[in-house]
């Protein structure tokens, strides 16, 4: 039963670690989907709302679904290459 519990929430921090995003994928599908109209994430980086890192990662999650970026796992990597190059 322990080994069962220990391997269920092995699983679920895997999960959470993806959910992070990659922020290398998402400095590429940044410059393929976005770079075109927003050029240089300096641009955008002081429009990102919110004062954490969780709150801005909510504020972008919302704000790419509607966005040119309906696919949850492109949008996780983009975010996470946005929050890297925030510095968060």
């Amino acid at each position: 039963m322990i080994r069962a519990m220990s391997f269920a929430l092995l699983l679920c921090l895997a999960g959470e670690a993806r959910a992070a995003g990659d922020s290398v994928a998402g400095e590429a599908a940044y410059a393929q989907a976005c770079a075109r109209c927003h050029r240089s994430v300096d641009r955008i980086l002081p429009f990102i709302a919110g004062g954490d890192a969780a709150a801005k990662n909510a504020y972008l999650d919302a704000l790419l679904a509607d966005h040119r970026a309906p696919d949850p796992a492109m949008r996780a990597d983009i975010i996470a290459y946005l929050l890297k190059v925030s510095g968060l």
